[in-house]
């Protein structure tokens, strides 16, 4: 193995799929051979299988492979791979770092998209078509800068961006085939893809928050906020039935929440993703001076969120359907109480706060905490 003479630094939050592309476009080869030369593959291999591993995770001896031929630390590595997310803004990694281990652990998280991506057409405009790791997150929806909703599919062929193939694609251009269509391949310009335009001023605000959180994963409360936001999303997935309606936002989120037909698959939505985020935190970003809505924009904050004592439940952040037995009553931001098991925390109303305690950890789960919360949680 030899040191590659042309190696592009890394932009501040990229993928590991955009900097070989880099590599690629610097050294003017295919993405293929860019990751040939750079020692991806085990010398002297002649396959490459694209596999959710590649974003994710890197084996120990990929990494020592790729120090040698670009000079990168291992630490640079890790930090464009979704590895750099683990224990904070994706939960803890698996015990095995087999790509099998890897992939089981993002399919079941339904948190991150590894095989493609999200994406700002302005901001790759502005950076080169360097392609944001974050992109990969359900976290990201939106643009703050461009005020803009992310694209997750091309506007030409439909299939997603900046996906982990080998083929004619590019930083730029799709590149996707179309198996209907023997040697067809989308030409369309990802940056001249024009994304809906985003004016709801909260919805802004929420995407600033989780930016800073995901850029932020391991600082004290960022893992704690995301899980419980996570938490409400699913909740209003799994019983939109019982959820408010979509409050007054843009066109293009309604017209979106109206047509899902129950189909509220958020993984690969960007503009569903958001609709489902208004509705969770409604009502906890407000101008209101109530001392509840106070503390759930503290919960935002960047120092974390509040600690509790053993006499102060926590606070509800976003969103959701009490847990109690036979009620089904939405709780709003702020109100309500968060009452923990071990399956993890999960709101009741005002009308069962009484029946709440505070556990003092998650192996001492109180009976009467218990008893409110359906039979099917542990």
């Amino acid at each position: 193995m030899r040191r590659l003479a042309l190696v592009p630094e890394p932009y501040p939050g990229e993928s590991l799929l955009s900097w070989v592309d880099a590599l690629a476009w610097l050294n003017q080869i295919s993405r293929l051979q860019a990751v040939c030369f750079a020692a991806f593959i085990r010398p002297g291999g002649s396959m490459y299988r694209p596999s959710m591993r590649f974003v994710a995770h890197l084996p120990a001896e990929v990494v020592a492979r790729v120090q040698v031929t670009t000079g990168l630390s291992a630490g640079q590595l890790r930090r464009m791979t979704l590895m750099h997310y683990a224990d904070g803004a994706l939960p803890s990694p698996p015990s095995s770092t087999h790509r099998r281990a890897v992939a089981a652990w993002l399919n079941r998280l339904m948190l991150a998209q590894p095989v493609r991506s999200r994406a700002c057409p302005a901001c790759l405009r502005e950076n080169g078509g360097r392609w944001l790791l974050r992109w990969r997150l359900i976290w990201s929806f939106a643009c703050v800068r461009h005020r803009v909703f992310l694209l997750s599919a091309c506007r030409g062929c439909g299939k997603g961006l900046h996906q982990v193939l080998p083929g004619p694609g590019s930083p730029v251009v799709c590149g996707q085939a179309d198996w209907n269509r023997p040697g067809y391949v989308c030409r369309r310009s990802i940056w001249r893809m024009r994304p809906p335009r985003l004016s709801d001023a909260h919805l802004l605000e929420c995407q600033r928050r989780l930016d800073d959180l995901v850029d932020h994963p391991h600082r004290p409360g960022s893992k704690d906020i995301l899980r419980t936001l996570h938490l409400a999303l699913e909740d209003i997935r799994g019983g939109y039935d019982f959820a408010p309606s979509l409050p007054d936002t843009d066109a293009v989120l309604h017209r979106r929440w109206h047509g899902h037909g129950g189909a509220l698959s958020y993984l690969d939505d960007p503009v569903l993703t958001a609709a489902l985020i208004k509705i969770a935190t409604v009502g906890g970003l407000g101008a209101s001076q109530d001392a509840c809505a106070q503390v759930d924009r503290a919960s935002w904050s960047t120092d974390g969120f509040p600690r509790t004592t053993s006499d102060v439940l926590p606070v509800n952040r976003f969103g959701g359907t009490c847990r109690a037995i036979g009620c089904l009553a939405w709780v709003p931001p702020g109100q309500g109480v968060i009452g923990h098991t071990k399956a993890g925390p999960s709101v009741l109303c005002s009308t069962h706060v009484d029946r709440a305690t505070m556990p003092d950890s998650y192996d001492s789960v109180p009976r009467r905490v218990a008893e409110v919360f359906s039979p099917s949680m542990p």
